[in-house]
Order: structure tokens, then C-alpha cells, then sequence
């Protein structure tokens, strides 16, 4: 706890109706000074007071700030959630679009096929080609 340094004096006409009130200067200075430093004590004690008082507010203020306000941890653990969950929808869109690959794969295949037997068709269709295989055989 600080001690205030700080000294009171008694204004000149204060002392001056002690002076007359007490009837003598001992008495009147005896009496000032012990008011002076009972003035003292006080603001030391009113200082005290001040100071755990906001030292109380301070750490009551920080308690609901820690309510409120989302700390580092918390931020952290929400952020890694959301990137999970990022994640997570990432993979189902990677697995739909891998599994149209696949199915894009297997209808390229089929078209190709599709074609082939089509040049095949057409071709054993032509009835040039008919007669060109007939003579050759």
C-alpha cells in the first residue's frame, strides 16, 4: 500500500479561530496538527480503498470479458471445426465427381463401341462393299 505523501495545512484563518476557540497557541497547533495528519489518514485510507476498488472492478471487468470474447483457444477449436467440416464436404463433392468420372469413362467406351459397330453396320450395309466381298470370295 503507497503512504501519500502529501502533507494538509489548515488555512491561516482556521488556525486562527483555533487559536481563539482553544485560547492558546499550544493548544491550537497540538490541535492542528493531529487534525492535519487524521486528514492524512484518511486520504491514505480513501487511496487504499480506491485502488482495491479498482482492482476488483479490473478483475471483474476481465471475468466477463473471458464470458463475452472469445479467447485464442476457442477461436482455434471452431476454426479447425469449420476446416473439418470444409473438409469433410470436400471429400463427398471429390467422391460424386470421381464417380462421374467413372461413369463418363464407361460411356466413352460404350460410344466407341457404339461407333465402331456403326462403321461395321454401314460398311456391310454398302452395297459396293457387298459386291467387292463377293467377288473376292
Amino acid at each position: 500500500m503507497e503512504t501519500n505523501l502529501q502533507t494538509y495545512t489548515l488555512p491561516r484563518e482556521t488556525f486562527n479561530l483555533l487559536l481563539e476557540a482553544l485560547g492558546g497557541q499550544q493548544k491550537a497547533e497540538t490541535f492542528a496538527k493531529s487534525m492535519e495528519s487524521f486528514l492524512v489518514t484518511i486520504d491514505n485510507k480513501a487511496t487504499a480503498g480506491i485502488v482495491e476498488k479498482k482492482e476488483m472492478i479490473k478483475i471483474e471487468v476481465q471475468e466477463e470479458l473471458r464470458k463475452e470474447l472469445v479467447t485464442r483457444e476457442i477461436f482455434d477449436v471452431t476454426i479447425q471445426s469449420l476446416r473439418n467440416e470444409i473438409q469433410e464436404r470436400f471429400n463427398v463433392v471429390n467422391e460424386r465427381f470421381n464417380s462421374v468420372d467413372e461413369k463418363f469413362k464407361s460411356l466413352h467406351f460404350k460410344l466407341n463401341l457404339f461407333i465402331a459397330i456403326a462403321l461395321i453396320a454401314l460398311t456391310f450395309a454398302n452395297p459396293t462393299f457387298v459386291g467387292l466381298i463377293q467377288k473376292m470370295f
